[in-house]
């Protein structure tokens, strides 16, 4: 039987590139990946996500998809497998700056996977083409119940399955293995902490919203990796917009930029003294000011100029040079706008130290700064026959989050700012406390080199939190274990 025989019949059964009927429908192999994924969602939410369990959960979906047999395409394999990788960092750190951005990585890819289970390259894809898939995406999530539930009905209409009985035998073991782990559970400790999970009391209901999340968020990209492979209209339609209005757009955008530009140079030759006359602020000042106003602009450029070279229709070679000539002076510009940012930013961090938000504003500087590289070289056709942008875009973004990762930024801000002023009453020590566990070996190995005043703040903070562990094994957390160590180090009482 081909695969097109197996498509379900109904009204989800679409045509064209929205089609949203269903290839294969779930066998033991989907059912047997939707409940690990319930039960992996259930444990990672009930154990605060930033934890073992947490992090381990986007390989036990990806594990799942994989092992399902709807993944085909061997180029969809690499995508799932890098899912993991970002998941695993909530069981190292705990930073809020980081771990949103490691959560939208990891489901991000699965959703990229399951969407080239069937067909497709992760290296060829247009932004409309992303933008498409992510609406598929949400589409076969709404659709998801019905999957499982159809494929259940067509089961049980069809006679008794290995998959029922399996069910009824988990029924009858429930009991009986419930009571056993309850009585292994308090014969040893050690055992007790795989099932410990930091929450007061069993909340039935939490627990059931918990598994249908994960139910239905495995569900629907087993559905999406079932069905037929998502598609753009042939043709990719018409292109709204003329290469006059392109070029008025871009020429504006020039003019605009070359007129900031050529201030920046006035303020550089002219000095504090013509700063003062025409802004009424001190150099310093307004060599430190505007730099989330310039990011701003680079990012709202960019989506400008990505738009116009989608949509805009170059029928001439006249038409297509003056767009690239625009296109790439723009580009060009633009990256000195981003530079200027860069700079600034430095400048406040020098005068007043290094925050979180100082921190990631540079490192997005830095990013749009390289994508903007990247959209001057695909504008001169580099790569032309490929659609390669967006993916070397989102590849460079995963790379710079997989390396911030790494290198711990909380530490780095507490080591730059002591560093710069440990021994003076300028270090913003209240800033510094506030950070997550991840900062807190930091603090304790840079007490040495504060004043006496900041030291004792510190301290003071730093042993006010967490002295014993907790959560289990699921909820074990690297930065959280180091810093409960380095608390215990360096506070005094009963608990060190």
């Amino acid at each position: 039987m081909s695969l097109t025989d197996e498509r379900q019949p109904g009204p989800q059964q679409w045509t064209g590139w929205v089609d949203l009927g269903c290839l294969r429908p779930p066998d033991r192999r989907v059912v047997a990946a939707v409940v690990a994924g319930a039960v992996g969602t259930d444990l990672a939410l009930r154990s605060d996500v930033t934890g073992l369990a947490g992090g381990l959960l986007p390989a036990l979906v990806a594990v799942g998809l994989l092992a399902s047999g709807r993944v085909v395409n061997g180029r969809a394999r690499p995508v799932l497998a890098l899912a993991p990788l970002f998941g695993l960092w909530l069981a190292v750190r705990v930073s809020p700056w980081l771990l949103p951005l490691d959560v939208l990585a990891a489901a991000a890819l699965l959703a990229l996977g399951a969407s080239l289970a069937r067909r497709g390259d992760p290296t060829d894809l247009s932004i409309p083409d992303l933008c498409g898939r992510a609406l598929h995406t949400l589409a076969h999530g709404v659709l998801a119940p019905g999957f499982l539930l159809g494929g259940l009905s067509q089961r049980r209409s069809a006679g008794p399955s290995a998959t029922g009985a399996v069910v009824r035998g988990c029924l009858l073991a429930a009991p009986l293995i419930s009571l056993l782990a309850l009585l292994l559970g308090s014969a040893d400790p050690v055992f007790a902490s795989f099932f410990r999970l930091p929450t007061s009391g069993t909340d039935v209901f939490a627990h059931l919203v918990f598994l249908a999340m994960g139910a239905v968020g495995v569900a629907g990209l087993l559905r999406m990796a079932s069905a037929p492979p998502f598609e753009l209209p042939a043709g990719g339609g018409p292109r709204p917009l003329g290469a006059v209005e392109a070029t008025t757009v871009l020429g504006a955008l020039v003019g605009l930029f070359g007129a900031f530009t050529a201030t920046q140079v006035l303020a550089v030759v002219g000095g504090a003294g013509y700063v003062a006359r025409t802004a009424g602020l001190s150099y310093a000042d307004y060599a430190r000011s505007g730099f989330f106003q310039l990011l701003a602009v680079a990012a709202i450029t960019l989506g400008v100029l990505v738009v116009l070279r989608a949509a805009t229709s170059l029928d001439s070679a006249n038409h297509r040079r003056r767009f690239l000539v625009l296109g790439e002076v723009a580009v060009a510009l633009t990256l000195v706008i981003v530079a200027g940012a860069v700079r600034r930013l430095w400048l406040y961090e020098q005068a007043y130290g290094l925050t979180m938000l100082r921190l990631c504003s540079t490192l997005f500087a830095l990013w749009i700064g390289a994508v903007f590289v990247l959209l001057a070289a695909s504008l001169g056709g580099t790569g032309a026959r490929r659609a390669w942008l967006a993916p070397a875009a989102g590849s460079l973004a995963l790379a710079g989050l997989l390396i911030t990762n790494v290198v711990n930024p909380e530490a780095v801000v507490v080591r730059r700012n002591v560093e710069r002023f440990g021994s003076s009453p300028e270090l913003d020590a209240r800033y510094l406390v506030e950070l997550s566990d991840d900062a807190v070996p930091e603090l304790v190995r840079s007490l040495p080199r504060l004043d006496p005043e900041s030291a004792a703040f510190v301290r003071d903070a730093v042993c006010s939190g967490e002295r014993e562990p907790g959560g289990g094994l699921w909820g074990y957390n690297a930065s959280r274990r180091a810093a409960l160590e380095a608390r215990r180090a360096a506070c005094p009482g009963p608990e060190a």
